[in-house]
């Protein structure tokens, strides 16, 4: 019996065949349908075709042997067999689609697929980049050390790895002769204390000098816009300005060689103009030693107003302070000069000198440049005899009365003294006069006795002035001081002075006599116009010059800077020599920076070195901590290996080795392909060439071609005997040199790199001031798939805008590239934006190489400008409202790993803004979340509150600045992780 709910064919044998359904794969798909059926299909489609079965030759209308079969019982034999059949059927199906997946490039997930895709049009997988650093060397520079050392090319040097990694090995790039007085060379620390004599209304003043501008109006003691004219320098030879800014001080630095000087001393100041000259005396207030500025400070007396600030304000020079003008340089001579203080003086020290005619002057002269050197900054130079003083700071080392100050009073004289033919007139204040009437004043210097002018006697040799003792050794064109209760303090230039007896004021003793000299420096002629009285003026007299202490410079090493003045000269340095300049940044105090330049020229002069670079300095950097290290070489990752392949068999065509310490490392190259081997392959102690492809190579050719595997193993292949020569017989006569390691893994911290694996003889240390930077992995699946069609459209050759932006990101070190178009005193231009592959600036070496590529392959007259992109982050806060079945926690992490990664470096592009949308969409995709608030979206540190609301958050391309004639290069916009606040809503 029956019913409506139960089949009549329970046993399935009367169904009808099933058909397959239809594969159809749609473009741009990134994975292709390719299977038939799966195991239940194929398992109904046999089991409806067993009743139709027919054997094979039998007439059709002959009884069909498995009609009869009516079960459809799993456990059934038969139907056991079909089911087994299907799930083989279903296993070769699967395969067949993934191997159907494998042969387009798309489409293929395994790296052995792409990488012989790519083969296929000639494209290899780049096997990645090896990073660069430069190292500096420190030279031993201990009393009896060599003070040189010589590092070879591949020396090698070990990191000190952190926690958890493996220590890298980096080879020097070429050799160097590293020295010890390039150690660590200071740029300019101090500059000359440029003063002056300054008359204000007839008064004079002491005036520090400084360029016109470079002080606020408002300074106290400012006399702005001072002409040269009316200056009076306290040191004539320094360069000389039309106008300037003077400023009022009352506090002096001398050298740290000025002694003797105590409180209450006073100070003479002389300035000069031409043959003019101007003085003041000041008393010196304090006096304090700064031994660790080598200086003495010394605080002067206050003068009238306008008020003067105790020190000068320190002021940023907004250009360099060089000892000397560029331009008019010296040239080797062949004459012969004689290594003395003179000889050198006026020959080397007194003129500019570039760096080759100096070395050529040294090598014709025969001279050592280390001697040479300590000749120039002073440790060989004899004592130089004392010059009559005529500018300048001068103190004084004996002070004492004039004859007659302790003289007795007239009145107590003997009366046989007081007449006709001694001392008929008195010399104090109300004494008798012969002539009637008594004196008003006590007597002068400049007179004896009984007011007879010295210059007029008859008993005196011609002098002006009689010390009350004698003074030996008083220079001529020395300086003197008179001061006086009742008169200003004078400064004289001394003449002469001698010894004589006098017997004056009822006294006879030795004094000395001094002959004042006027502004030409001969004898003056007339008595001074002063009113020093002979009882209470006192003589300052010995003059000792005293050498103004230079004065620190204040201002940093200016970012842009092209010209650093060292603090000594140093020789040796060449042309493109790399400088390492290592200190504090002076714009974010507590950060310091580092950076490599290349050294343009070394110019001499004035006993300093200035280097020229040839390219300005991209930070600012505190001056007095800043080091500039000139024993600098590059270096780039990878462990040198010596390795015996085996033996060649010149009956074997095609003979075949592999390289068994992988991966092999390859270096950044001006290329097409951007990479050059480490590897040198010998056979028979014969080098051996290396090419792409064996197509084309002659019979007789020393050449071999390699591949690299999947497993990033090297093998090497050489010809046939037709397309390249075949190995010859031989024992191990195989041999080859490369280097092993590659990658990011090659890209150490800063201060790292200080392990020498041999010490030569004279090296102290080594370390690496700057990361290491460039490296490359092994091209990735997504990238090969990017860059393996670019071979076909570029065919190395580089025209559009296009090829620029697809050669520069297929080339290796850089991760991404932008090409843009800019329009430049009506021509074009193509602006070039490069990332680093590891998500940093590219390292220097690959930006270059790659320049220089670009150029090789490149229209000469299209002009174009290469930069690194520029990295530029996004804040972004939200409230996310959760549904309650899921844990809050897990939903908004998972929201967090989900931004991260979308707004991750490797997932933007440059140029590409971020919009409200985007992170909308990114946000809803999250399983959990049911509704997004987005409360603020800006860029990171440059927004304020008010742009919280923005709905883009625009990243420019690269484009032309036509104020400061240089390229701005594209930005990419990532999301700072440390901005990112994300939270819970309530529904």
């Amino acid at each position: 019996m029956s019913s409506d709910d139960t089949p009549l064919d329970g046993c399935h044998c009367c169904e009808g065949q099933a058909e397959p359904g239809v594969v159809y794969n749609a473009p741009g798909l990134s994975a292709l349908s390719w299977r038939i059926d799966t195991q239940p299909g194929f398992y109904q489609r046999m089991l409806a075709r067993l009743p139709l079965w027919h054997v094979p030759g039998v007439p059709a209308d002959a009884p069909r042997p498995l009609a009869a079969l009516r079960t459809r019982e799993p456990d059934d034999a038969a139907i056991a067999l079909v089911d087994a059949s299907a799930c083989v059927a279903d296993v070769l199906t699967f395969y067949q689609e993934r191997i159907a997946n494998e042969g387009f490039l798309r489409t293929a997930t395994e790296r052995r697929s792409v990488l012989e895709l790519a083969r296929a049009v000639g494209y290899e997988l780049r096997p990645g980049v090896a990073a660069s650093v430069h190292l500096v060397f420190t030279v031993e520079d201990a009393t009896g050390a060599p003070g040189i050392c010589t590092i070879a090319a591949g020396a090698p040097v070990q990191s000190v790895p952190p926690q958890g990694k493996l220590p890298q090995v980096f080879e020097t790039s070429e050799s160097i002769v590293a020295r010890a007085e390039w150690n660590a060379l200071q740029a300019r620390q101090t500059r000359p204390a440029d003063m002056a004599v300054l008359e204000v209304d007839g008064k004079p003043r002491l005036a520090m000098l400084y360029p016109e501008g470079s002080l606020a109006s408002e300074t106290a003691g400012l006399h702005p816009g001072v002409s040269s004219g009316n200056l009076f320098r306290l040191d004539p030879g320094l360069a000389v300005e039309p106008t300037v800014d003077a400023l009022d001080v009352a506090r002096v630095y001398l050298s740290d060689q000025a002694s003797g000087i105590q409180a209450g001393e006073l100070l003479l100041f002389v300035g000069k103009n031409g043959s003019q000259l101007r003085h003041l005396v000041l008393r010196a207030l304090e006096v304090e030693d700064e031994p660790a500025l080598r200086r003495v400070r010394i605080e002067l007396e206050q003068l009238p107003d306008p008020v003067t600030p105790a020190a000068p304000p320190l002021l940023h020079w907004a250009v360099p302070i060089l000892s000397f003008s560029f331009g008019g340089y010296a040239q080797a001579q062949v004459e012969s000069v004689p290594f003395t203080s003179s000889a050198l003086g006026s020959t080397i020290a007194s003129k500019s000198w570039k760096e080759n005619e100096l070395q050529a002057m040294i090598a014709i002269q025969g001279w050592s440049s280390l001697q040479l050197v300590q000749a120039i900054t002073g440790s060989l130079k004899p004592p130089v005899k004392p010059v009559a003083p005529e500018a300048g700071a001068f103190s004084f080392s004996q002070r004492l009365g004039f004859f007659g100050h302790n003289a007795p009073k007239w009145g107590s004289l003997p009366a046989t003294n007081t007449k006709e033919p001694v001392y008929t007139s008195g010399w104090d204040d109300g004494d008798p006069l012969s002539a009637g009437g008594s004196l008003s004043a006590s007597r002068r210097i400049w007179t004896d006795s009984q007011g007879t002018s010295n210059l007029a006697s008859t008993v005196l040799p011609p002098c002006h002035a009689l010390l009350e003792r004698p003074v030996p050794k008083l220079a001529p064109g020395s300086w003197m001081v008179f001061d006086a209760p009742s008169e200003n303090a004078t400064a004289y230039p001394l003449f002469d002075a001698r010894e004589i007896s006098r017997a004056d004021y009822g006294l006879s003793a030795r004094a000395t006599a001094l002959r004042l000299a006027d502004g030409s420096g001969q004898p003056r002629s007339t008595t001074p116009s002063e009113d020093f009285l002979f009882r209470d003026t006192t003589a300052h007299v010995a003059s000792r010059r005293q050498p103004l202490a230079e004065l620190p410079i204040e201002s940093p090493v200016e970012a842009g800077s092209k010209r650093i003045e060292l603090t000594t000269m140093v020789l040796g340095l060449a042309h493109g020599q790399p400088l390492a300049f290592v200190g504090p940044r002076y714009d974010l105090p507590g950060v310091d920076a580092a950076e490599i330049a290349l050294l343009d020229e070394v110019v001499h002069g004035a006993g300093r070195s200035v280097l020229v670079l040839q390219q300005p300095l991209t930070y600012s950097y505190v001056r007095e901590d800043l080091l500039i290290h000139a024993n600098v070489v590059r270096a780039t990752h990878g462990e040198s290996v010596q390795e015996m392949l085996g033996n060649g068999d010149a009956k074997e065509p095609f003979q075949r080795f592999t390289l068994r310490k992988p991966p092999t490392t390859h270096l950044t190259a001006a290329s097409a392909s951007g990479v050059k081997s480490t590897l040198e392959l010998r056979v028979n102690g014969l080098l051996w060439t290396e090419q792409p492809s064996l197509y084309g190579a002659a019979p007789d050719d020393h050449v071999y071609t390699t591949r690299i595997d999947n497993e990033a193993r090297m093998e090497v292949l050489f010809g046939d005997g037709r397309s390249g020569a075949r190995l010859p017989s031989g024992q191990m006569n195989v041999q080859a040199r490369y280097r092993s390691g590659i990658g990011p893994d090659g890209e150490v911290a800063a201060r790292t790199l200080t392990m020498l694996r041999a010490m030569p003889l004279g090296l102290r240390g080594v370390s690496n001031p700057l990361p290491a930077s460039g490296a490359q992995g092994p091209e990735q699946l997504d990238d090969a798939r990017r860059n393996a069609p670019l071979t076909l459209l570029a065919f190395e050759r580089v025209v559009s805008l296009s090829d620029y932006q697809d050669f520069a990101r297929a080339f290796p070190g850089i991760g991404k590239a932008r090409a843009d178009l800019a329009w430049v005193d009506g021509s074009s231009r193509v602006l070039l934006s490069v990332a680093g592959a590891t998500g940093g600036a590219p390292g220097d070496e690959v930006m270059d190489n790659l320049r220089q590529a670009i150029a090789d392959l490149s229209d000469p007259s299209q002009p174009f400008v290469l930069g690194a992109s520029v990295l530029r982050y996004f804040r972004c806060t939200a409230r996310i409202a959760i549904d309650p079945r899921y844990e809050a926690d897990t939903v908004l992490a998972a929201c967090r790993t989900k931004l991260q990664w979308a707004f991750g470096f490797d997932a933007r592009d440059l140029a590409q803004s971020v919009t409200a949308a985007e992170l909308l969409a990114l946000l809803h995709q999250v399983p959990g979340v049911v509704a997004v608030d987005l409360d603020v979206l800006q860029p990171y540190g440059e927004s304020t509150a008010a742009d919280s609301d923005l709905q883009v958050v625009p990243a420019f391309g690269g484009r032309w600045d036509s104020a400061a004639k240089a390229m701005r290069p594209a930005e990419l916009m990532l999301l700072n992780p440390a901005a990112l606040e994300l939270s819970e809503a309530a529904l």
